[in-house]
């Protein structure tokens, strides 16, 4: 307690000249117990530990951090945490982190990594290959700070290297037709909401597949909805990914596209037997405005996700899917990241295997 002119008192932060005061030890004793650094008697860094305790002493996060050259502190720069995959991916960072002693921060950005230059990190977290190697082009030629991906392109090279913990789309299209077309069916559809990214990745793998399967009959299964995606934004104001739209903030509306594939199946000519949807989540729209015209699932059509989101659970019928692994993804790309800053081994590209998770809304023709 410090007291002024007026003899009233005023909290100060204890310092650790103030514990070697009271101990009647040097300064530098007490920064070696406080930093566990150098040798202290198990006896004296005893007294320390307690005296620092007992007097409220509190460790300034951003001296420490200037001190040790390591804040603990891991970055997770993403487009849109909305999506529930990318938020059940930072949750398996966060979990990985803190186990080791890490902290993950969040910045939600449209590729502005300048910002990374103002953030106190250790090392950075991407959520996919296509923003990763946007940083790597740019701010990240030049700027040395340790950044492990999350993968879905094993193909893909980046700028400057770069440690990815990769699950191949390829793999993951095969997993679902080899699951559907066991039950029996031939007919799978496909969700086309707009033709970019992991969408378009993904479409084509279907595509090829398709036509080793039943041949140019598969462009009767397309469910495209892209004109539908682009003409409903504007009119409901939510932003979902398309080109004509642009703004502070994205938002993927994926259960709204489930409806509109819905509707594109319902006035479908040649109708497929199996819908499979880019993701768990525009599955869980199409099934659900399935419902509402009348269409059941799976009775009338089968329906297969791909992510493997815990929010399955909540839906009836509970979606069959491709199990990704979000949560695992997350936490091995926080596990390298940390291996790397701790100087240990650990494996350049680490590649996940998917599965299916079966559940009630795909039936056996």
């Amino acid at each position: 307690m410090i007291y002024n002119s007026a003899g009233l008192y005023r909290m100060r932060n204890i310092t650790r000249k103030d514990i070697a005061e009271k101990l009647g030890v040097s300064v530098s004793v007490v920064s070696r117990v406080i930093n566990n650094s150098g040798y202290v008697s198990k006896e004296k860094r005893e007294r320390v530990l307690k005296a620092a305790k007992e007097m409220g002493y509190v460790q300034n996060p951003i001296a420490m951090a200037l001190q040790q050259n390591r804040t603990r502190q891991l970055l997770f720069f993403c487009e849109d945490l909305t999506a529930t995959y990318y938020n059940q991916m930072y949750h398996g960072m966060v979990r990985a982190a803190r186990e080791k002693g890490y902290h993950v921060l969040t910045v939600m950005n449209e590729n502005n990594f300048e910002i990374v230059k103002e953030m106190m990190t250790d090392g950075i977290l991407f959520p996919n290959e296509m923003v990763a190697e946007a940083y790597a082009a740019s701010v990240g030629k030049n700027y040395n700070l340790p950044a492990v991906t999350a993968c879905f392109n094993p193909g893909i090279s980046f700028s400057k290297a770069m440690p990815s913990v990769t699950i191949d789309n390829e793999e993951v299209i095969n997993k679902a037709i080899d699951y559907l077309t066991g039950l029996g069916h031939k007919k799978i559809g496909m969700t086309l909401p707009f033709s970019y990214g992991y969408v378009d990745l993904r479409f084509r793998y279907w595509e090829e597949r398709m036509k080793q399967e039943i041949g140019e009959e598969y462009k009767k299964y397309i469910l495209d909805v892209r004109d539908r995606v682009k003409r409903r934004s504007d009119k409901r104001g939510v932003k979902i990914p398309c080109p004509q739209v642009s703004g502070d903030f994205l938002y993927y509306d994926w259960f709204y596209i489930g409806k509109e594939v819905a509707e594109f199946y319902a006035a479908m000519r040649y109708k497929p037997t199996a819908i499979l949807c880019f993701n768990d989540d525009i599955a869980f729209g199409t099934i659900e405005h399935l419902k509402k015209l009348g269409i059941r699932v799976p009775e009338d059509v089968s329906v297969m996700g791909i992510d493997g989101l815990f929010t399955r659970d909540k839906y009836t019928p509970k979606l069959t899917t491709v199990n990704m692994y979000p949560e695992r993804q997350g936490a091995k790309c926080a596990e390298i990241l940390i291996d790397i800053l701790n100087g240990s081994k650990y494996k350049y590209i680490y590649k996940f295997k998917v599965s299916v998770l079966e559940g009630e809304s795909v039936k056996k023709l």
